[in-house]
C-alpha cells in the first residue's frame, strides 16, 4: 500500500508560507480564515492517512491467519506495531497541545476562543517550555522510527516529511523585529492561535505521513494487502421510471461488495452527499423546471490496495416533462438568478401570439415568438413559479429555483494570483471581478479594496484603500514604486452585483512580482 498522492498535499506548504508572510504583515480576518482553511485541509488529509494506515494494520491480522503469509507476517507485524505505538503517542500529545492552546486563548463553553491571540502560543510553548518538549518528542519519534529496522530506514529516511530544522531567515520576525533564534521561536513566538493550531496540524500530518510510509514498508515485506469485503448491498437500476404501453424497460441488478474501512466521498454537481454505513449515498432534490437535464456524480475513495486516491465520475441525463403540453425551459441555466436577465422558451400547444406568462418572483417579458426574459427581484430567492396562459387562461404552472448570483472571482486585470512579471502586473491598471465559466453576462462593478505590499525597500506593510476598480491616488503610487521581489496583497474587495447590491468577497489576492 503506497502513500496517498493527493495533489492538495503538495500545495499545503506553499499555502502555509504565503499565509505566514501575510500574517507577519497584518493579522486580518481574511488571513485568519485562510489559516483555518489550511488547517481543515490538513485535518482531512490526516483522516485519509489514518484510514489508509488502519487498513494496513487490519491486513496484518488476516495475513497471520493465512498459512502462506503467516511466517513473514509474524516477523513484520511486531515492527508495524512499534510504528503504530510511536505515531499514536505523538499524535495524542499534539491533540492535547491543541486543546491546551485553545484554553490559553480563553476557550469558552461554546467552543470559541481568541483565534487572533498572539500571546497564547508564546506562553504555552515558550514560557512554559512545552515547545522544547514537543520538539524532543518529534525528534525522538523520528529517530526511534528509523531504528526499528535498518532496511526500512535506508528506504524511507529520505522520504520522511518530518523536518525539524530551524527555518533560516536573515530578515527575522517582521512582527517583532527579532531574528529567529531557535525552533520554538520560529514556529510559536508571537504567533496567532489559529496559526499555531495549523502548525500543530502540519506536524501531526508529518507524523501520520511518516507512519504510513513505515507501515507500508512493513506490509510490503509480507505481500500485498488483503482486501476484506464485509458489507454487501443490492444494486438495482431501471432504464426509466415512466413508460407508455408497449415500451421496453431495462432492469440492471447486481451485488455491491464494500469494505467498511473504505469510506467514499460522494458529490452531485459538486454538492457533498452523506454516505451511510453500507457505503451508499442517497440524495433527494427538487428537479426544477421542464426540459433536458444532467447531473455529474463523482465517487472518490482511497484504493485500499495501493493507498492512492481515486475518483469515478458519471454523467446522468434525465428529462423533466411538462403538464398538458406546456413547456417552460431555461435557455442557459437550470436555475433563475436574481438581478440578471434569464432567457426562457415557453410553448403551450397554441400559437405563440396566444401565449403569455406570469412570474411569481419578479418580471417576465415576451421578447418575440416563444422567447421570454425573466428577471427575479432581490427578495425572490427560493421556489418560484412561471404560470403559462393561453388567451388569458392558465394552462400550466412550472416551478423554478431562484438563487442569488454567486460571488465572482477577483483578478488584477487578466492575471490570476501567484507569481507574475512586475511589468505585466503594473500594466493591468486595477482589479476586476467576474463570474468564471458563466453561461451569461453578469457584470460586477468593483467598488473598493485595500492594497498593501512588502519588499526590500518597503519594510512595513501599510495597506491603503482604493476607491473604484482602477488604481488611483495612494494605491497607484504604491503600485508604481514596486519592484521585482515584492509581495502584494489585495484585501477587503467590495463589489456591486447586477442587481445593485454590494457584497464583500471572501478571501484576498496575493501576487509575487518577478
Amino acid at each position: 500500500m503506497a502513500l496517498p498522492k493527493d495533489p492538495r498535499q503538495k500545495m499545503i506548504n506553499i499555502m502555509y508560507l504565503v499565509l505566514t508572510a501575510l500574517l507577519a504583515l497584518n493579522v486580518s480576518a481574511e488571513i485568519l480564515n485562510a489559516f483555518k482553511v489550511v488547517d481543515n485541509s490538513l485535518k482531512e488529509s490526516n483522516g485519509v492517512l489514518s484510514t489508509s494506515t488502519s487498513g494496513i494494520y487490519s491486513s496484518f491480522e488476516e495475513l497471520l491467519k493465512d498459512p502462506k503469509s503467516a511466517q513473514k507476517a509474524a516477523i513484520w507485524k511486531p515492527k508495524a506495531d512499534q510504528v503504530k505505538i510511536l505515531a499514536d503517542e505523538v499524535s495524542v500529545l499534539i491533540d492535547k497541545y491543541k486543546q491546551d492552546l485553545k484554553v490559553e486563548a480563553d476557550l469558552a463553553e461554546d467552543g470559541t476562543f481568541r483565534e487572533d491571540n498572539i500571546d497564547a502560543a508564546t506562553r504555552l510553548f515558550d514560557t512554559k517550555g512545552e515547545g522544547k518538549n514537543l520538539y524532543s518528542k518529534l525528534e525522538n519519534f523520528k529517530s526511534k522510527l528509523l531504528a526499528i529496522d535498518k532496511d526500512m530506514a535506508a528506504q524511507i529516511s529520505s522520504k520522511l516529511p518530518l523536518n525539524l530544522e530551524v527555518p533560516q531567515s536573515t530578515a527575522g520576525n517582521l512582527m517583532t523585529g527579532d531574528k529567529i533564534k531557535d525552533w520554538v521561536t520560529s514556529y510559536f513566538h508571537m504567533t496567532p492561535t489559529v496559526a499555531a493550531l495549523t502548525m500543530l496540524s502540519k506536524f501531526q500530518n508529518d507524523v501520520k505521513n511518516s507512519e504510513n510510509l513505515a507501515a507500508t514498508f512493513c506490509i510490503n515485506q509480507v505481500g500485498s494487502v488483503k482486501l476484506i469485503m464485509d458489507k454487501f448491498e443490492p444494486l438495482v437500476g431501471t432504464s426509466s421510471t415512466y413508460l407508455m404501453p408497449g415500451e421496453e424497460m431495462t432492469v440492471t441488478a447486481g451485488l455491491g461488495a464494500f469494505n467498511s474501512n473504505v469510506k467514499p466521498t460522494v458529490t452531485i454537481d459538486g454538492r457533498s452527499i452523506s454516505v451511510s454505513a453500507n457505503g451508499v449515498a442517497e440524495s433527494k432534490f427538487n428537479v426544477g423546471g421542464t426540459g433536458a437535464r444532467s447531473m455529474n456524480v463523482s465517487v472518490s475513495f482511497i484504493d485500499p490496495n495501493t493507498g492512492e486516491p481515486k475518483t469515478i465520475s458519471k454523467k446522468i441525463d434525465y428529462t423533466i416533462g411538462a403538464p398538458a403540453g406546456v413547456a417552460v425551459s431555461p435557455d442557459k441555466m437550470n436555475v433563475l438568478y436574481v438581478g440578471v436577465e434569464n432567457p426562457l422558451t415557453i410553448t403551450a400547444g397554441a400559437g405563440s401570439e396566444k401565449v403569455t406568462a406570469q412570474f411569481s418572483g419578479g418580471a417576465i417579458t415576451k421578447v418575440g415568438g416563444n422567447k421570454y426574459i425573466a428577471k427575479p427581484t432581490q427578495d425572490a430567492a427560493g421556489e418560484q413559479s412561471v404560470t403559462v396562459l393561453v388567451q388569458g387562461k392558465a394552462v400550466g404552472k412550472i416551478m423554478f429555483r431562484v438563487k442569488q448570483l454567486p460571488s465572482p472571482s477577483a483578478f488584477v486585470g487578466n492575471l490570476k494570483q501567484g507569481s507574475v512579471p512586475s511589468a505585466s502586473f503594473k500594466a493591468m491598471g486595477g482589479v476586476i471581478a467576474k463570474l468564471e465559466d458563466a453561461e451569461f453576462d453578469a457584470p460586477f462593478e468593483v467598488m473598493s479594496y485595500r492594497v498593501g505590499a512588502v519588499s526590500s525597500d518597503i519594510p512595513d506593510y501599510s495597506p491603503v484603500e482604493n476607491k473604484g476598480a482602477r488604481w488611483t491616488g495612494a494605491a497607484a503610487a504604491l503600485i508604481n514604486k514596486l519592484k521585482p521581489g515584492a509581495l502584494v496583497a489585495i484585501t477587503d474587495i467590495v463589489v456591486r452585483d447586477p442587481g445593485g447590491r454590494s457584497r464583500t468577497l471572501s478571501g484576498s489576492l496575493s501576487y509575487n512580482l518577478k
